[in-house]
């Protein structure tokens, strides 16, 4: 009786420690680079297959080489790194992360599980070499620089236009999109801007634009600066506004195809 006690201890003992260390099977994941002084929000969407996307001010995609791929992958299902996401939402649950000035705030999701730190206020912690390789590895992708072109040709890119709606401080304009080229049509009275669309503008675009339209369009409920139409087997028609889960990545793809002219 007294080693059948000691031997359910000892479960009991273990299946707490497992329990601690949150599961979540392997998938596409997300690193976030938020705040700061600019007032940053870089978001890097990664697949299992090694595609990324940049949504930011200046968005890219890319592909992450198998080498790295890998060694993100064994970091993300180690349980080191379980165990130090535990220890994060445990310190979380005690108290909120102090705001400070210029505070820079990183962030790991894969499905359930997620981890951030903020620099330079957050108070001293446990060491977290996990996450910090994982954000090491990914730098390079966060300012745009990828191992490789993006090897998919899904999704594809649909005849698009983005409409900047008339406003007192800025000018209405319509950015159109076929296949390799867009135009730019400042309006009534003036000449259209062509311009030739990149590989690599084209890769960033359709990535973004399934983003966009991948949930439905919503009513708004703010006033709209943009409005977006896609030529698809359902068409898609909305004012920015009418995207709320995809905020980002509009005014990512809205960013693009004004710096592509200028704008």
């Amino acid at each position: 009786m007294l080693i059948a006690a000691v031997l359910l201890t000892i479960a009991g003992c273990s299946l707490v420690g497992r329990a601690a260390v949150p599961s979540e099977p392997l998938g596409d994941f997300v690193v976030g680079e938020f705040g700061g002084i600019d007032g940053r929000q870089n978001i890097l969407h990664v697949r299992t297959d090694g595609v990324a996307l940049l949504v930011s001010r200046a968005p890219a995609a890319g592909k992450l080489s198998d080498q790295t791929m890998s060694r993100l992958q064994s970091l993300l299902m180690s349980s080191s790194s379980r165990r130090e996401v535990a220890r994060d939402a445990k310190r979380k649950e005690r108290a909120p992360v102090p705001v400070c000035a210029d505070q820079i705030t990183t962030e790991v999701t894969m499905g359930n599980l997620s981890m951030s730190r903020s620099d330079p206020c957050q108070e001293e912690s446990e060491p977290t070499p996990a996450f910090d390789e994982i954000l090491s590895l990914v730098a390079p992708a966060l300012d745009g620089n990828f191992d490789g072109p993006v090897d998919s040709t899904e999704p594809r890119l649909f005849p698009l236009r983005l409409e900047r709606i008339q406003a007192h401080d800025q000018p209405a304009y319509t950015i159109t999109v076929r296949f390799r080229r867009a135009r730019h049509d400042h309006g009534v009275g003036r000449t259209s801007e062509l311009h030739a669309l990149s590989v690599s503008e084209r890769d960033t675009l359709r990535l973004l634009l399934a983003r966009v339209i991948e949930k439905p369009v919503a009513a708004c409920t703010v006033p709209a600066s943009y409005r977006l139409h896609v030529e698809k087997e359902a068409p898609v028609d909305g004012a920015d506004c009418a995207f709320p889960e995809r905020q980002p990545e509009f005014h990512a793809l809205a960013a693009m195809l004004e710096n592509d002219f200028g704008v």
